[in-house]
């Protein structure tokens, strides 16, 4: 029996939240975050006379982070464990299948710290989920979803407590 991967692009938005750790040593800055978005990006394409509909509608990541503060800007960049939904629907049949996922992302950003505890920060992200067995059958052929996103994101953080920075 044949495999057939699906693997077309995504679009779409998300909004979450995260919660982090950062700790500076002179200029160097390592942390830790996490966050959990809802996520609307989907795609489509043609499948054996139907559309195959490939969503991901949540996903978060534990992620190190490495930076470097020059006055109020840190670049940075990160890696971790990235996790998620998929999901698979054939229309107009109404077959599905959905799975939670777990992969990996890296990404690098910029920070700014604007105010005594907020900063903004845009970063970018590749994330891999992998694939996953829809248990749809074709003629001849299974079906695997793949999950890879690129993400460009921005963000406004408050940081609780003193100061952690000396500037940043």
């Amino acid at each position: 029996r044949l495999r057939s991967t699906m693997s077309r692009s995504r679009n779409g938005w998300n909004i979450g939240g995260t919660l982090g750790y950062n700790y500076q040593i002179g200029p160097s800055v390592i942390g830790i975050e996490t966050d959990l978005s809802w996520a609307n990006a989907k795609g489509s394409e043609p499948f054996f006379g139907a559309t195959l509909e490939t969503r991901n509608t949540w996903y978060g990541t534990a992620r190190a982070r490495i930076g470097y503060a020059f006055d109020r800007f840190m670049p940075y960049i990160t890696g971790g464990l990235a996790y998620g939904d998929m999901r698979a629907e054939i229309d107009p049949f109404g077959v599905s299948a959905s799975k939670t996922k777990f992969g990996w992302t890296l990404g690098a950003g910029l920070e700014y710290a604007f105010l005594s505890n907020w900063t903004v920060k845009a970063e970018y992200l590749y994330v891999d989920l992998g694939k996953f067995d829809t248990g749809f059958a074709a003629p001849f052929a299974a079906l695997d979803v793949n999950l890879k996103q690129h993400m460009a994101r921005v963000g406004l953080n408050y940081r609780f407590g003193g100061p952690v920075y000396s500037r940043f």
